[in-house]
């Protein structure tokens, strides 16, 4: 690629659209001649996750003034004319010192590479340069960027049989999250009888089944785009639709596995719904979580039931005690299978109880009116807020003055 004129002939050629990268990148491009800068703006538009700013010096330096203003580029390219030696100081002394800097020149003298070394660019670039040299700069850095992601905690809600309750636990304790100003998504992945929206009374604007169509070309942006927003702040996103259609949708695996990878590369914490129970094609979720909550009631099928879930949980993923816990629902001292006696069917030391509260999750269920803000006085709210304790690693709510960290896991 000679950036003194426009596209060669062999690049002429290789100008079609790139593969997307895992991440978008955001660049600038620095240099007073457009001659320069016009062959490269070309290069970045066959890039659908690329973006590249061209600035004058005199629009750069009026940047670096109000620097706290702006959104730092993943990557900056200099023009060696742009009196790149100014340049650079005012990047590393106002932006960051970390940002991976590529100088073009016409001639790579034995000063600017010695120079270069000392101001720490990335790489110098000597015109003309072949294509495939700044493919290998451009994937790099979002190597590198992906590399240097959160990388999002994932916890799951089990029913161990129909109708335990995992569905309005996963999505109050998904809610509460977000109410503490974390970054986190909840997925829904039940296409039949999943009820997140509902229950958010929030109309999502895509499926997941939608989402997973896209997965290759998905990067953060257009993972925002897929989600939908409750006023809370939780992005969430269900598979249930309520258009009609001739058949229920399905999605594979590999596809579920690659849209989970993305969505834990952008949020602290990932909440997932599997209250259909164990399945084939979100088996990704299961094993890369960290949290496991199985959700039962006091009644002996359900015990039963879950029973069987953790041995299944055990030998297929290979869980410890510690990440599976047992949740309680609707729980009641009037009702003759004690918590001792689930402890001892399940070969557990701790279960989770949350306090039989009809009236409150009734309406919660019916009227969309979120157990967090609508009945935060309750005592089922306050053990919500201890389990989302435990994902998030938060100290359990003081009690009579001591600290009783995983003491309500106790009956």
């Amino acid at each position: 690629m000679d950036t003194t004129n426009y596209l060669s002939e062999n690049d002429i050629l290789s100008s079609c659209m790139k593969p997307p990268l895992s991440v978008s990148v955001s660049g600038w491009l620095i240099s007073d001649n457009e001659e320069f800068s016009k062959p490269l703006s070309d290069y970045f538009t066959q890039w659908s996750n690329v973006t590249f700013t061209s600035l004058s010096r005199i629009e750069f330096n009026a940047i670096c003034h109000d620097a706290s203003r702006i959104k730092t580029p993943d990557i900056i390219i200099i023009d060696e004319k742009s009196e790149w030696n100014k340049t650079t100081t005012l990047i590393k002394e106002g932006i960051s010192k970390t940002i991976p800097i590529i100088l073009i020149t016409n001639n790579a003298t034995t000063e600017i590479l010695r120079n270069a070394l000392k101001f720490e660019i990335k790489d110098v670039l000597t015109i003309p340069f072949d294509e495939s040299e700044l493919d290998q700069i451009i994937i790099k850095c979002a190597e590198i960027k992906s590399a240097n992601r959160k990388h999002g905690k994932t916890s799951i809600f089990i029913n161990a049989k129909g109708g335990m309750g995992a569905s309005i636990l996963s999505t109050s304790i998904a809610h509460i999250i977000a109410l503490q100003n974390e970054s986190v998504v909840l997925i829904d992945p039940d296409a039949q009888f999943g009820s997140s929206s509902g229950l958010l009374s929030t109309y999502p604007k895509y499926t997941l089944s939608e989402a997973l169509t896209q997965v290759d070309s998905l990067d953060e942006y257009a993972l925002s785009g897929m989600l939908s927003k409750h006023e809370s702040g939780l992005r969430f996103i269900p598979n249930r639709s309520e258009h009609l259609s001739d058949s229920i949708p399905e999605f594979k695996a590999d596809s579920f596995r690659e849209f989970l990878e993305h969505v834990t590369n952008n949020f602290d914490h990932i909440i997932i719904d599997l209250s259909r129970g164990l399945e084939n094609s979100t088996l990704p979720a299961v094993s890369n979580a960290e949290n496991v909550f199985i959700v039962v009631q006091q009644n002996i099928p359900a015990i039963q039931e879950a029973s069987v879930l953790i041995k299944q949980l055990k030998h297929m993923f290979g869980f410890n005690q510690h990440q599976i816990k047992i949740i309680v629902n609707r729980y009641s001292n009037s009702i003759d299978i004690k918590p001792e006696e689930i402890k001892k069917s399940l070969h557990v030391d701790d279960i989770i109880l949350v306090p039989n509260d009809y009236l409150s999750v009734s309406a919660s269920t019916n009227l969309g009116e979120l157990l967090a803000t609508h009945f935060e006085k309750k005592p089922i709210v306050k053990v919500l807020r201890n389990i989302v304790n435990v994902i998030t690693g938060h100290e359990i709510e003081q009690e009579k003055g001591f600290k009783r960290l995983f003491a309500f896991l106790r009956s």
